[in-house]
């Protein structure tokens, strides 16, 4: 059904809205499938294979009260988590004082949760590859040491994401926003993340989503 379903958008929607509509599909069919054989999807997939996972608070957006960002900070911690992914807010076009900014919010949460917590941060592809270069190392030489960046430039700027990679000390994390095993195989190939990042509702569903599994686990790339 997966097979029929993109060999027949092929024309119209390798990427973009067609495959995102595939995915609901297929997420739907592996449910399908769950409840006509009374196993929660996870035994179809194989099994579960351990007993507890990291999970990481996923929000802290960018606050022009940095008292309230830290509270929100601590909230999470208080709340049990080990880790956690803030947002930039400032870009390109904010200069070297959107520069200062960024790192205003990043000191804000590291300094609110300590050394122990892992803090990611989210350009949400609003970066070019100068830029991005620029910024990471002025937070790496603050010693504001983040556990990956995410999607610092748009999702068709691989060369963008391997000349950032290749230039920082800090993770990269992409593909969010890339579709299919295929789209993957371009980013891996062409060294551009530290770490694959898909969203299961845009690269094609679970079944694709597994194929993307084993792929990067050739290459060594962990899986978000």
């Amino acid at each position: 059904l997966w097979e029929r379903m993109f060999r027949d958008t092929i024309g119209f929607g390798r990427k973009g809205m067609a495959i995102e509509a595939l995915s609901a599909i297929d997420v739907a069919l592996w449910d399908i499938m769950g409840k006509d054989t009374g196993q929660p999807v996870y035994n179809l997939l194989g099994g579960r294979t351990r007993t507890r996972i990291q999970a990481y608070a996923s929000r802290l957006y960018a606050n022009a009260d940095l008292d309230l960002l830290a509270s929100e900070a601590r909230l999470y911690v208080d709340q049990g988590f080990t880790a956690m992914k803030q947002r930039f807010a400032f870009g390109p076009r904010d200069g070297l004082a959107g520069m200062r900014r960024n790192m205003e919010l990043v000191k804000t949460v590291r300094d609110a949760v300590g050394p122990d917590i892992e803090v990611a941060a989210d350009a949400f592809m609003g970066w070019d590859a100068p830029y991005a270069i620029r910024m990471i190392r002025m937070l790496e030489d603050a010693g504001l040491h983040l556990s990956w960046v995410e999607e610092p430039v748009i999702p068709d700027d691989l060369s963008g994401y391997a000349q950032i990679r290749a230039a920082v000390d800090t993770r990269i994390s992409g593909g969010e926003h890339e579709f299919t095993r295929y789209g993957f195989r371009q980013l891996i190939d062409q060294q551009a993340v530290d770490i694959v990042q898909f969203d299961v509702t845009r690269c094609g569903g679970i079944t694709e989503a597994r194929k993307i599994c084993s792929l990067a686990s050739v290459y060594g790339l962990p899986v978000i």
